[in-house]
């Protein structure tokens, strides 16, 4: 199930989407095949941000 994300409806998938929703989606957060996907600042694994932004 795709859900709405902050570049419009269908953009995240389920479980980005409900984090998106309740404000937990973190701006580190960015799918791999995104153009602006840098590996050293950016992650597609909730828990690897976590850990990012724990440092």
């Amino acid at each position: 199930q795709w859900r709405t994300g902050p570049l419009g409806p269908k953009t995240l998938c389920n479980a980005c989407g409900v984090r998106f929703k309740s404000g937990r989606l973190f701006p580190e957060y960015r799918p791999a095949a995104s153009p602006s996907f840098v590996p050293q600042k950016h992650s597609n694994s909730h828990k690897k941000v976590l850990e990012m932004r724990r440092q």
